[in-house]
């Protein structure tokens, strides 16, 4: 996961890096709202759906946004697999950004966004 820590506009503070703890921005709160249902999501649009949006108010100043991100591109496999919204990003720009960091394409018939 250092490749993350390796783009400028990514890089985290070092504290940032170390394991999640109880002060996330997300503790407590429904986790149906960070994975909106497919019609309620914006896939690849330049501005978030209103679910899209009231998830990622949580990111906007979670101390541990970075290694949410991190571990979510870590834990998963291919793109495909990345889904709802973490890490202060929607699904589609994740996957965007786990195709410029790893060089995968998505599997199993999956659309690049």
């Amino acid at each position: 996961m250092d490749q993350l820590w390796e783009c400028k506009d990514l890089a985290p503070a070092s504290v940032v890096r170390q394991e999640r703890s109880d002060v996330a921005a997300c503790v407590g709160a429904d986790p149906r709202l960070f994975f909106p249902k497919p019609q309620e999501t914006t896939s690849g649009a330049a501005v978030p759906s209103e679910s899209e949006r009231e998830a990622l108010t949580f990111c906007e100043e979670c101390p541990v946004l970075a290694w949410c991100l991190a571990s979510d591109l870590k834990q998963s496999s291919t793109p495909s697999k990345i889904i709802g919204v973490r890490g202060g990003m929607r699904q589609s720009d994740r996957r965007a950004l786990y195709v410029r960091l790893f060089g995968r394409r998505p599997r199993n018939g999956a659309v690049a966004q």
